[in-house]
């Protein structure tokens, strides 16, 4: 046999194949096309399905590959520094002991004995105090 009788003959059959489907393609979309357009839109989602699973195969390899953690870096741990306090007299004192009574010398000069307005303020305002308590008692 020769080579070339070979190839003929294989050349043959595939155009008589594509011949036959060609007719029957024909056949079916003359007579029922609803199905030969649904066969084409779902062969071209497939497509397009896998188009796009390559897609997001290839990009995950990628994405794994580009994972790579960074080197830690380590910093110098110094002892804290406190910084210094206010700087104050000699002679201040920050607190002092407490007297159970005032003397009459403190007492004429830091009291001052409240005149009616501030008795009749500080009562309207305990008043008022007492009447929100009371509003919001169940």
């Amino acid at each position: 046999m020769d080579f070339g009788s070979i190839v003929e003959s294989v050349r043959d059959k595939i155009t008589s194949i594509i011949d036959s489907l060609s007719e029957k393609l024909s056949e079916l979309l003359e007579t029922n096309k609803k199905l030969v357009f649904l066969i084409a839109g779902l062969a071209l989602a497939l497509l397009i399905c896998m188009l796009l699973l390559l897609i997001a195969i290839s990009g995950s390899d990628k994405k794994k590959k580009q994972k790579v953690l960074p080197t830690p870096i380590v910093l110098e741990v110094e002892e804290p520094v406190i910084p210094d306090g206010p700087k104050l007299p000699k002679d201040y004192n920050i607190s002092r002991p407490a007297k159970d009574k005032w003397t009459e010398d403190e007492a004429k000069e830091w009291f001052t004995i409240p005149g009616e307005n501030e008795v009749d303020s500080l009562s309207s305002s305990n008043d008022k105090i007492i009447k929100d308590i009371l509003e919001a008692a169940p």
